[in-house]
């Protein structure tokens, strides 16, 4: 069964692709920002813009589960040209490595740390945000799961999820079913 979301968007044209974001609009990270509230959707349809109806593929390893290698974490922000604040990223990476080591195993980092320094610090606009995005879907990452205001938004990584699209229309339930996340710790 899939995981039905709603959107406020342009109207896409072919496959949906993750761009470069300003810093107002990724907030938990780079990607495709999809709600279970149709009328936080709408919220963010306005002007040329409308409510998609999306299904998208329940088989997604989730941000919130992934334990990735700290060592690929540090080369990804280490190849990362002009990326701001990066000294202070890898300090924070090698603290939270050392913090969590008892729990997740020496030499790997939760995913999610990456994503919340690269937003905490500001460094996730222009091209580093798809940049990351690639580099969550490289790591076998597809989105991210978060319940806010009685809702589940879901930040897609990988627009590959994305299994079909339409148009909002009256038949549509305001809210669709929460999310239940279904991958396992790595």
């Amino acid at each position: 069964m899939t995981i039905s979301v709603y959107t406020g968007t342009r109207v896409w044209q072919g496959r949906p692709k993750i761009g470069p974001a300003r810093k107002t609009r990724v907030e938990f990270g780079p990607g495709l920002y999809f709600t279970t509230s149709r009328e936080t959707a709408r919220t963010y349809a306005k002007g040329q813009r409308t409510v998609l109806r999306v299904e998208l593929d329940p088989s997604i390893v989730w941000l919130e589960d992934a334990i990735v290698p700290t060592d690929a974490v540090f080369r990804w922000v280490q190849a990362q040209r002009g990326l701001r604040k990066r000294k202070e990223i890898v300090r924070d990476l090698f603290k939270n490595d050392l913090r969590t080591a008892p729990r997740i195993g020496g030499g790997n980092v939760q995913a999610m740390v990456l994503v919340n320094l690269m937003v905490n610090y500001n460094a996730i606009t222009g091209p580093h945000g798809p940049a990351l995005a690639e580099f969550l879907v490289s790591l076998g990452i597809g989105a991210s799961h978060v319940s806010r205001y009685g809702e589940d938004w879901v930040v897609v990584f990988d627009p590959s999820k994305v299994l079909s699209w339409r148009e909002v229309d009256v038949s549509d339930p305001w809210d669709l079913p929460r999310v239940k996340r279904t991958s396992r710790p790595s």
